[in-house]
Formats: C-alpha cells, sequence, structure tokens
C-alpha cells in the first residue's frame, strides 16, 4: 500500500486528536478573546476533517469499504468486533483486492490460508471461501473471533490486539511469547509487554530457552517473522483509530 494512503490516514488521526483537546483559559487576560479563538480554531479543524473525508470516501480504499461494508458490518456484529476494525484489517491484508494472494499461499480479501479455511469451510458450511469475497470475509470474521477466544483474561483493546497478532502468525507463537513474559514476571494480557517477547522465540535464544521450558525450545517452535507480526498489528491499529474517525 502506499505510503501517501497511511499519511492521509495519519492526518485524520492526528487532527483529530488536535480538536479534542482542551484549551486552558485559567489565569487568561481575556478569556473571551481566548474562547473565540478556539471556537474558531475547531471549526477550521473541523471543515479540514470532512474534507479527508471526503477524499477517503471517494478512494479506491474508501469506495471498496462502502461496496463491502453491508457484508463486514453483519459479521463484525455477529462476532461482537468493531466493523472499522475490520474493514482496516482488510485493507492492511490485502488492500481490498479480490484476488490477492501471499508468498505462502493466503488468499482473499482477509487472506486466509487453504488449511484455515478448509477447517472453516466445515464449521461455517460455506463451500468458497478462497474464491467468494463475501465468504472470504465472513470467514475472516469469525477466525479472528477464534483467536480473540484465546485471550479471555486480556481487556478489550490488548485482546483485540492478541488477537489479531494471532491471526497473523498463529497463537502458538502468542503462547510462546506470554509465556517468557511470566518467566519474567511481566503481564501476560498485554499486547506491550507481550510483543517485546516475539522477538526472542529464535533459536539464538536457546539459553533463555531453557530456563522458560523443560525440552530447552519454545513449545510451538522457533518464530522468526516477529517483525512482521508487531507492524501487523501496529498499522492496522492505527488504521482502525483513524477509519473511527473519519467512517
Amino acid at each position: 500500500m502506499r505510503l501517501s494512503f497511511y499519511s492521509f490516514l495519519l492526518s485524520a488521526l492526528l487532527l483529530f486528536s488536535a480538536c479534542g483537546q482542551e484549551t486552558n483559559t485559567a489565569g487568561s487576560i481575556d478569556s473571551t478573546s481566548t474562547l473565540q479563538a478556539d471556537v474558531q480554531l475547531r471549526l477550521a479543524q473541523k471543515r479540514e476533517l470532512n474534507k479527508l473525508r471526503r477524499e477517503f470516501i471517494n478512494s479506491s480504499v474508501g469506495r471498496s469499504i462502502a461496496r463491502y461494508k453491508p457484508i463486514i458490518k453483519k459479521y463484525s456484529k455477529r462476532y461482537g468486533f468493531d466493523w472499522r476494525l475490520i474493514a482496516a484489517q482488510i485493507t492492511k491484508e490485502s488492500g481490498f483486492r479480490t484476488k490477492a494472494r501471499s508468498h505462502v499461499g493466503a488468499r482473499g480479501l482477509m487472506q486466509l490460508m487453504p488449511g484455515t479455511a478448509r477447517e472453516i469451510s466445515k464449521e461455517l458450511d460455506i463451500k468458497y471461501i478462497m474464491k467468494n469475497p463475501r465468504e472470504n470475509i465472513t470467514a475472516g470474521i469469525y477466525h479472528l473471533q477464534k483467536q480473540y477466544k484465546h485471550f479471555p483474561d486480556a481487556g478489550k483493546d490488548n485482546r483485540i490486539k492478541l488477537a489479531l497478532a494471532s491471526y497473523n502468525c498463529g497463537a502458538g507463537r502468542i503462547f510462546d511469547a506470554q509465556t517468557i513474559a511470566r518467566y519474567y514476571r511481566r503481564p501476560g494480557n498485554r499486547w506491550d509487554t507481550v510483543s517485546p517477547y516475539l522477538t526472542m522465540l529464535k533459536k539464538s535464544d536457546w539459553q533463555l530457552h531453557l530456563q522458560v521450558w523443560p525440552k530447552g525450545k519454545p513449545q510451538y517452535g522457533y518464530f522468526y517473522g516477529y517483525n512482521e507480526t508487531i507492524n501487523y498489528v501496529d498499522n492496522i491499529w492505527t488504521l482502525y483509530k483513524a477509519y473511527q474517525r473519519i467512517l
């Protein structure tokens, strides 16, 4: 995805944050003029935000979101997610390209692996997950909800982030990182404390592994894709926060 797209969304995010800031008028010599200036600033920010919103709605991604919004909203509601989170995830996964395919074989809007698709196909009784965009969305949201269930002790935001990480790299990697976090007496239910330990699942970390696991290696194997997973979660969360403001 082009950097300009992320820059555009970050502009919306930063602008909205600025709109929410309070102006401290305590001790002001002329609180009336300060208040007037604050109102004018907020109106200007609102106009700019509306401009960004219109530009986004007319962009290729904005049009794709509008196209698939009904199916995204339907299954997001069914499985307990904000539909804008799913829209952000699809944007990151495939850029809303229906024929997107990764180097490891993941396919569709939500980039599901063939094995995962076969499993979900049996559970939901749908047959064309890898070919039908709407079935791909349905299956992807369902799969994210399955990951969400793995982390019942986490607060909502952290639970979503852990679920996204699990969606990307598999729940086992997250479980292993949680085990290391707890070894260091750090919370295992917070993404910001668990994510650094994803980097410690390499074979070269064998000395640590000997202290953590009886067999001297991570229970779910070595892991080297930690940067991709960490960036995946962080990028989706940034997109989600922007989408909350412009959609």
